[in-house]
C-alpha cells in the first residue's frame, strides 16, 4: 500500500462503510492495520449498497494585510471541518434506526417498528470505509479510511412516493476531533 502514495491515483468507486461503537476499532501505527479491539465486536451498521460516499473538508483563513497595495503579510488557517455524506440506494431498519434515534428497531412478527420521536437523537461512531484507488499504471489498490469520531447529524428526510425514483437514504456525519490518541 505504501507505493500508492508515491504516485498519482484516482478513485472512481463508492466506498463500503461500517459504523462501529467508539473504542471498538484501533489503528496500529506500527503495522498500519485497522484492528477490531475484540473479535466479538461487530459493526453497528454496514453499508454495501451506497450510491455515493463523499468526504468534504472545509476551513477558513485569517490574513494580516498591510504596506503598499495592502498585500497579504501573513495568514492563519482555522475552523477546519470535515463531513462525511452517504447516500444509500436501499433502506434498512438498522440504517433508519441509526439515523433517526439511538434505539434499535423492534421486531414484532413480520413488521419492523422504528420508534420516532423528538427525544431520540443519533449517536457518534467510529467509521471505517473501504474503496479502490487505481494508480497511473492501471493497478488497483485497496484504500481504507478511518474516522475515529463521527456524529450522525440529526437532520433527516426520505421520500415515500407512488411514482418517480425510489427513495434513498441520505446520511450526513460531522467528523469530530479526537481527544485521545486513537
Amino acid at each position: 500500500m505504501a507505493e500508492l502514495f508515491t504516485q498519482k491515483f484516482g478513485i472512481k468507486e463508492v466506498a463500503d462503510v461500517a459504523f462501529y461503537n467508539q473504542g471498538d476499532v484501533k489503528y496500529n501505527k506500527t503495522t498500519g492495520a485497522i484492528e477490531v479491539a475484540d473479535s466479538n465486536k461487530k459493526p453497528v451498521l454496514v453499508f454495501t449498497t451506497l450510491k455515493t460516499s463523499n468526504l468534504e473538508f472545509t476551513g477558513e483563513t485569517a490574513e494580516a494585510r498591510g504596506g503598499k497595495g495592502n498585500a497579504v503579510l501573513m495568514s492563519w488557517d482555522h475552523s477546519r471541518e470535515a463531513t462525511l455524506t452517504l447516500e444509500d440506494a436501499l433502506l434498512s431498519a438498522d440504517s433508519l434506526a441509526t439515523m433517526l434515534s439511538k434505539s434499535a428497531p423492534s421486531l414484532v412478527g413480520d413488521n419492523t417498528v422504528i420508534s420516532i420521536d423528538a427525544n431520540g437523537f443519533p449517536g457518534t461512531y467510529t467509521v471505517v470505509g473501504k474503496t479502490f484507488a487505481r494508480d497511473t499504471d492501471g493497478k488497483d489498490h485497496l484504500l481504507t479510511f478511518i474516522i475515529f469520531k463521527a456524529k450522525v447529524q440529526a437532520e433527516a428526510s426520505f421520500e415515500m412516493s407512488a411514482d418517480g425514483d425510489p427513495s434513498t437514504l441520505n446520511m450526513t456525519l460531522k467528523v469530530l476531533r479526537c481527544t485521545s490518541d486513537a
